[in-house]
């Protein structure tokens, strides 16, 4: 099932997307209960849940600065990919859009942009 959603963010667009596309940044914001275990440069190895019987699924990121578009896919057959799109709205605000495939959590979108736009109001536009 594949589900849109949308969140407006009191920030210009390049802080929004690398906020989102640095792995290290996106480990430490990403919502529950989903956790980086490991990463590269390009793929993130997550566990879902909290325990850590629960399985790891490995993704690979894919980062496009000058469109302001990162995209993930399952590096195993299965497993949740995802298409971010960040965007200008007004002088300095964005529209974070986030459209995911193949997630069992219908919820996700709407945490993932949340979380988002909680990292970048309170750490990279405060003060």
């Amino acid at each position: 099932m594949t589900i849109h959603a949308r969140r407006d963010v009191p920030a210009l667009p390049d802080l929004v997307f690398n906020a989102a596309a640095d792995p290290s940044r996106l480990a430490s914001w990403l919502p529950g209960p989903h956790e980086v275990v490991g990463r590269t440069d390009d793929v993130l190895i997550l566990r879902e849940g909290g325990s850590e019987d629960e399985g790891q699924r490995q993704v690979q990121l894919a980062a496009d600065y000058d469109q302001l578009l990162l995209t993930w896919e399952p590096l195993a057959d299965e497993g949740c990919r995802g298409e971010l799109r960040v965007s200008l709205a007004g002088a300095a605000g964005s529209v974070a859009e986030l459209t995911v495939d193949g997630c069992p959590d219908e919820q996700f979108a709407a945490r993932f942009l949340e979380a988002l736009a909680n990292e970048v109001e309170q750490n990279l536009t405060a003060g």
